[in-house]
């Protein structure tokens, strides 16, 4: 019932999810992959020819893990649509403020903040580094169809 708001678009950036624990593992693979793939044959649709999903390092659709098995199974979702571009950044953990309280995260972040000082683009990104880079991509000429951009990748176009 939305199919108005993704059309005339020639470029779609996708980042939407959530998490297992907020959502339950129904709810997870609903949101991650279901609606991020309606989000992107509505978007087709609708005109879009380049599609730019963020999803995440380890992405396999063949994981034993339900998070790294549903971020490769909508990867290669969103490839099917057929875009005439597709991008798709696999960022380490997220560097970031969050609103909501998530200890384990948190604590993740504050070590992963220290080891980014002597290793920057081993196991996180910034946030905002991921938004430059996922708006570079669109400013660059494509290097194929599908590109597909690590963390180190993420981090060298996000400082474009």
């Amino acid at each position: 019932k939305h199919a108005t708001a993704f059309q005339g678009h020639d470029v779609g950036f996708c980042c939407l999810g959530t998490t297992r624990a907020k959502a339950g593992a129904a709810g997870f693979v609903r949101v991650d992959r279901d609606y991020v793939a309606q989000a992107a044959e509505l978007a087709r649709a609708g005109g879009c020819k380049h599609f730019v999903l963020q999803s995440t390092q380890g992405a396999n659709p063949h994981s034993a893990f339900l998070y790294l098995r549903v971020k490769g199974e909508v990867e290669n979702l969103v490839q099917a649509v057929g875009f005439d571009r597709c991008t798709i950044l696999r960022p380490a953990v997220l560097l970031c403020k969050r609103q909501e309280s998530r200890p384990m995260e948190w604590m993740a972040q504050q070590f992963l903040g220290v080891v980014s000082r002597v290793f920057p683009t081993a196991y996180s990104v910034p946030v905002e580094t991921v938004a430059r880079a996922m708006v570079a991509t669109v400013l660059q000429p494509s290097n194929g169809k599908v590109e597909v951009l690590e963390n180190r990748a993420i981090h060298e176009l996000g400082k474009a």
